[in-house]
């Protein structure tokens, strides 16, 4: 078969998928912003987006609109291009969330177009109204939010089949077009995802050195920003280096921004969150490691003692489902993405969002009760394979949606 994937930043969601249809011999077509893509196999065109409006206030204040047109029509364009030398694809699978299948099914009119939906947007109930230390002033924000669902809507109009990863995101869509959206979640490598109770990790040149034998508390998001928690995590490090004097903290993630926003007077939110730390940190015992490569944020995993998972009403991160994989003795906000994947008690412990106390007195109960923990993990392993390997159940899932079998 043909399979075009569409992902501005591509692969995206799309890499595991590309890279099983290249190695069974399926045409495989992707497209994107990015200039090169790194699969043997894939046969990758970049895109630009098409020129838009360039005054900046109503650029701005359309934000959500006016980009996602231009890469609709800049992705329309290569495909039409692709066309006219002959490549008809059976079927095209694309992120909708950034615009570009709006125009695709007018291009290649005989194939089966796949819209992949990760998140409608709702003024109340969900990420925008949940935090009241970052409330939205502005009105126009929740405006923009019709403008996000508008290209949303339009995204299912133009599929002939609609997919989402979770069921909570797929419970943010109206109720009427819910029956609409297939779940399916992407996937993760749970046979590459092995706990190892003899990993020793380095932390940088000269850093100390972690083993499962001192207390190691881990904590992993794309960004410290308020969307998973940091705020929260940054106040309880007083709470948590009081557990036990060999504790460590390591924070896995960058200081831009990926979902919150730009912190406030051009600093960065690491510098806003610890600020407001209200008492003293010894910041020997706490480490920034930034963004890891893969390999290594599995390591650093593997040798946690307590891995805490923060979110907002929002997206699920990928790196949750990865730490049950990994065998994590996780401690999670109770939100309701969260739900869908930890039960409190059975594969992890929940604490509510706000409370930095209780995040730290979950982790305690994990540290000391050392026999409950290791069967919740343990658990939480179980169920990532159940639910979430990639080879046994979502690839199997996919291949009957999308009609490759």
């Amino acid at each position: 078969m043909k399979i075009a994937f569409v992902h501005q930043n591509f692969p995206g969601q799309f890499l595991r998928l590309a890279r099983t249809f290249v190695a069974e011999g399926h045409e495989v077509v992707g497209l994107g912003m990015v200039k090169q893509c790194s699969i043997p196999g894939v046969k990758y065109f970049s895109y630009d987006a098409v020129p838009g409006p360039e005054d900046a206030p109503y650029q701005n204040r359309y934000s959500p609109v006016i980009p996602r047109l231009r890469r609709a029509y800049g992705v329309a364009h290569k495909a039409k291009a692709l066309a006219e030398q002959g490549f008809e694809p059976d079927v095209v699978v694309v992120n909708t969330g950034w615009g570009e299948n709006l125009f695709l099914k007018d291009v290649w009119p005989k194939a089966r177009h796949i819209a992949y939906f990760e998140y409608y947007y709702h003024a109340k109930g969900q990420d925008l109204d949940f935090d009241p230390e970052f409330p939205v002033t502005d009105e126009e924000v929740i405006w923009r939010l019709r403008l996000k669902n508008s290209m949303q809507l339009g995204a299912l109009d133009a599929a002939d089949a609609a997919v989402a990863p979770t069921r909570y995101q797929r419970d943010t869509f109206p109720t009427y077009l819910r029956d609409r959206l297939a779940i399916i979640h992407d996937g993760i490598d749970t046979q590459r995802l092995q706990p190892d109770p003899n990993v020793r990790i380095q932390l940088g040149e000269g850093g100390p050195q972690l083993t499962r034998e001192k207390p190691v508390v881990t904590y992993v998001t794309r960004n410290i920003e308020p969307m998973r928690g940091a705020h929260v995590v940054f106040k309880s490090l007083p709470y948590l280096l009081d557990i036990d004097p060999e504790l460590r903290v390591v924070v896995i993630g960058g200081r831009g921004t990926s979902y919150s926003g730009s912190a406030p007077k051009g600093q960065t939110w690491f510098d806003v969150f610890k600020s407001r730390i209200e008492r003293p940190v010894d910041w020997s015992r706490v480490h920034f490691v930034g963004n890891l490569p893969y390999d290594q944020f599995a390591r650093v995993l593997q040798v946690s003692s307590a891995h805490v998972y923060m979110t907002y009403p929002f997206v699920l991160s990928w790196s949750s489902i990865e730490a049950m994989a990994l065998e994590c003795r996780i401690v999670a906000s109770d939100t309701e993405p969260v739900r869908e994947i930890i039960q409190d008690g059975v594969n992890g412990r929940l604490f509510p969002f706000f409370d930095e106390k209780a995040l730290a007195e979950r982790v305690r109960e994990t540290l000391t009760d050392k026999e409950k923990s290791a069967a919740l993990a343990a658990e939480a392993r179980r169920i990532a394979i159940e639910k979430y390997d990639y080879e046994t159940v979502s690839l199997p899932r996919w291949r009957e949606f999308l009609g490759i079998l």
